[in-house]
């Protein structure tokens, strides 16, 4: 599943806000619970204050209602008398029911009012020595809520000093955490801040390095490997693909032109030997009608073998050929080195017909059967044997050039091998002369090219041994059965 960036950034905010929400809505929560005991404590101070005043007020209306004996001041009498009825109900609500302080409270409202009550029964009835009795025991009664009610405020603030003291600690407790979860906040949102810039920055970082590698020609750096899954991860792939397609064209572009390089050295050398085909030609020709007419029949076939190889060697490089042209072309150098060279050396050819018909590239026998001729037997002046042998086996078709000559040592039969990767090799340069060569075409010229027009590097094995000779093997893919359909993709 992509996780895209911008998903990453709305979490991202997402959980800072609710960090910052939960903090604040925290520290509201515990704000609004000390704000909810002081209120409730101030309003039990103003409640008890309240009463203490409304039975004074009470206690004057009384008095004002027997001095004056007007009907309106019984009437306010009635009035604050149930405002203190709702006051002794709020105070219930508001304090500890069970407290024995407030129980006494309590009774003495009810006292106080029962008293009010008998002081206006007995005022209206005319009963002079009972209303006055009840109207002192309502002014004691006023005074003993009055007492009581300093003596509950002043426990009251005892209580609020203690509660004072547990709100300053409270006070001090939040603020150790308020700074604790802030810093809990800053450090995770700091956290995942990095987290998402990381993941975003560092890939952009690599992708920025490799670029550069890529713009100083360094295409050989690993693939970058990304592990987000957001915008970022095709980009990557796109690029690591990218820089594959680059380093694929430049190593075509590299083997094309160490194949124009090694086409035009041949043309090159071909060039320091050649004179004009068609004058050697018809001069040849002219000389073996010549050689046939005076019956020098084997002048005659020396002359044509001399002129199948000019032919073939002056040929157009750039077109392919079969290994069945190759083959027959040596058995033509064969013939003029045995005329050469008699009873010397003897050339021994082992094929198989069905392998002859594969596409190879233009002049890559003759090189090899010439070098063993020149380095391995040439200077024998007996026993020198050169051997031809073509076989299939299971999807390759080998050629063998195997000669009894001297030989080669191992660090030139390595370096040589070697050279198919990229690596000169001076202690090879005895295979490399030119001198006494045909074609001008050296061994390595053959194995790169070869190994160019197959498009693989294991073409070529050598087994060889001081003394006793060598043994140069190519490894023909068997890949189109007959040389139609192979697919051409250098100039050979």
């Amino acid at each position: 599943m992509l996780f895209r960036i911008r998903s990453k950034l709305l979490l991202y905010f997402i959980v800072l806000v609710v960090l910052l929400s939960s903090v604040g809505f925290l520290f509201y929560k515990s704000s609004e619970s000390v704000f909810s005991e002081y209120d409730d404590s101030f309003q039990s101070f103003l409640l008890l204050n309240d009463i203490s005043q409304r039975t004074n007020l009470i206690t004057d209306k009384l008095h004002a209602y027997i001095l004056e004996k007007e009907e309106h001041y019984h009437e306010d009498y009635r009035k604050e008398k149930v405002k203190l009825i709702d006051d002794q109900k709020r105070l219930y609500q508001v304090m500890n029911s069970n407290d024995a302080t407030l129980m006494n409270y309590k009774n003495m409202i009810d006292s106080f009012l029962d008293e009010g009550d008998a002081t206006v029964g007995a005022f209206r009835r005319n009963d002079i020595n009972g209303y006055s009795d009840h109207f002192n025991d309502t002014v004691n009664t006023a005074s003993f809520i009055h007492e009581s009610t300093l003596a509950i405020l002043n426990n009251k603030l005892t209580e609020y000093q203690k509660f004072y003291d547990e709100m300053e600690k409270q006070r001090r407790y939040y603020r150790l955490m308020s700074l604790s979860l802030f810093a809990a906040a800053f450090f995770l949102s700091t956290l995942l801040a990095l987290w998402i810039s990381g993941g975003i920055t560092r890939p952009i970082s690599l992708l920025s390095k490799a670029a550069k590698e890529i713009s100083k020609g360094k295409l050989d750096g690993k693939d970058i490997k990304i592990t987000t899954k957001d915008e970022l991860k095709p980009l990557t792939e796109t690029f690591n693909q990218m820089r594959a397609n680059l380093r694929q064209l430049v190593l075509e572009i590299k083997q094309k032109s160490e194949l124009d390089k090694l086409l035009k050295e041949m043309e090159l050398r071909r060039l320091q030997h050649q004179i004009n085909p068609h004058f050697l030609f018809n001069t040849l020709n002219t000389v073996s009608k010549l050689a046939y007419l005076e019956e020098a029949e084997q002048t005659s076939r020396l002359i044509e073998a001399v002129a199948a190889i000019l032919r073939y060697n002056l040929g157009d490089l750039n077109r392919g050929s079969t290994l069945r042209d190759e083959v027959k072309i040596v058995k033509e150098y064969f013939f003029i080195q045995q005329t050469r060279f008699g009873e010397r050396i003897q050339f021994i050819t082992e094929i198989q017909d069905d392998c002859l018909d594969i596409e190879v590239p233009r002049l890559i026998l003759q090189p090899l059967v010439e070098n063993a001729f020149i380095h391995g037997v040439e200077a024998y002046e007996e026993n020198a044997e050169i051997r031809l042998q073509i076989y299939r086996c299971q999807e390759s078709i080998y050629v063998e050039v195997i000669d009894n000559g001297q030989g080669m040592t191992e660090d030139v039969r390595q370096k040589l091998l070697q050279y198919g990767e990229g690596n000169e090799a001076d202690d090879g340069a005895r295979l490399e002369k030119s001198g006494g060569h045909s074609t001008g075409i050296g061994v390595k010229n053959v194995i790169r090219r070869l190994q160019l027009f197959y498009q693989c590097q294991d073409i070529v094995e050598i087994e060889t041994e001081l003394g006793k000779g060598t043994n140069f093997r190519l490894k023909i893919p068997d890949v189109n059965k007959g040389g139609n359909d192979l697919v051409k993709n250098t100039d050979c």
